[in-house]
């Protein structure tokens, strides 16, 4: 891993005196994907597929990737060479380029989340401590880390689904900036697989962005206890605000936006919240002078998915859906700085 730390250093150095070069023609890209399960996956690859047909940018050549659950496995497919019509193919069902196939076909563990046989069921909280610490903080209030210690340790072991994509991106880790979100189910504390100093690999690190409290038990790596990176934030967009990127794009799951209605979707509260923070995070990438690009599914959109969370036979629609409303955003007067951003890369031959 040290390697890998000493590369995004050199990386964000770089990115930092960027702004400060008047030749500079090369524009910088962060790609931020958030949390959300299936439909954030799929939402994801819709999002992807309208951003290349309009501007011609790829994604897989973003200078940081940010991914957290579903966005941790998108980021991983995305750096093993997974293009953006693919990867909308994939979750639309239609045919895969050859290409697009191979690298899909890497993963041939059966993926398997049911119910550990040996496992006990407990009522107790998983992190009694946790809970305490957040209750007795003078700091901004975090519920859904409160909830994460309150909530038993979950019973579902998604050691397969971190072999899966470690089988589909079989290098220790992409050379280029991948940074996937956790949790530190004792601390509080969230950690970025990725970028700070923790020994990890593909398959751990994307089990531990997806361990879902209370759902699929803790990942332990390198002596901490990781869970689902959207404990701490849905997108954990602010972890780019550093870097001074000429464009930042946003594609979140959890949050919405784009169109007035209202929605049956039982997650409204949630959502509130978790649009609250993405906007706290926006703003600050903002005041580092980026372009942001916040992609995001709209009321109708929410109200068509209402009781279809773990539906498969969805995520065509989602898919599709979510390529229409990007398109529909993207043709916007205040999408067309950020537009204009993508496009130049591909214009550089990038």
């Amino acid at each position: 891993m040290l390697p890998q730390i000493l590369r995004w250093r050199k990386s964000l150095i770089f990115v930092q005196r960027w702004p400060n070069e008047r030749q500079r023609t090369m524009t910088s890209v962060g790609l931020v994907l958030g949390s959300g399960g299936l439909h954030a996956a799929a939402q994801h690859a819709g999002v992807l597929a309208a951003l290349a047909e309009v501007t011609g940018w790829d994604p897989r050549s973003a200078d940081v990737v940010v991914g957290t659950s579903a966005g941790a496995i998108t980021a991983v497919s995305l750096r093993a060479g997974l293009s953006a019509a693919d990867l909308h193919a994939y979750y639309a069902g239609t045919p895969l380029s050859d290409n697009g196939k191979a690298i899909v076909d890497r993963a041939t563990t059966p993926l398997s989340l049911n119910e550990l046989p040996d496992s006990q069921a407990s009522r107790r909280p998983a992190s009694p401590l946790l809970v305490l610490r957040e209750m007795c903080s003078t700091t901004r209030p975090r519920p859904v880390v409160v909830l994460a210690g309150l909530l038993p340790r979950g019973t579902r072991d998604g050691s397969s689904l971190g072999t899966r994509n470690a089988e589909i991106h079989p290098g220790s880790w992409p050379e280029l900036p991948t940074w996937l979100c956790t949790v530190d189910l004792n601390s509080g504390k969230r950690v970025v697989l990725g970028r700070d100093d923790v020994n990890a690999t593909i398959g751990p690190a994307v089990q531990a962005s997806t361990a879902v409290p209370g759902w699929f038990r803790p990942v332990d790596i390198d002596g901490q206890s990781l869970v689902d990176g959207g404990v701490h934030s849905t997108t954990n967009a602010d972890l780019v605000a550093a870097l001074g990127l000429d464009v930042v794009v946003i594609s979140s799951s959890k949050t919405v936006g784009g169109s007035v209605g209202s929605t049956a979707d039982l997650g409204t509260l949630a959502r509130a919240w978790h649009g609250r923070t993405l906007r706290r995070e926006v703003q600050a990438i903002q005041r580092k002078g980026s372009a942001v690009l916040v992609l995001q599914p709209t009321t109708e959109e929410l109200a068509e998915r209402v009781g279809s969370d773990r539906n498969d036979a969805d995520l065509p629609e989602i898919c599709e859906g979510a390529r229409i409303s990007a398109l529909a955003r993207l043709a916007l007067p205040e999408a067309s700085r950020a537009r204009q951003l993508l496009s130049s890369t591909s214009e550089s031959g990038r």
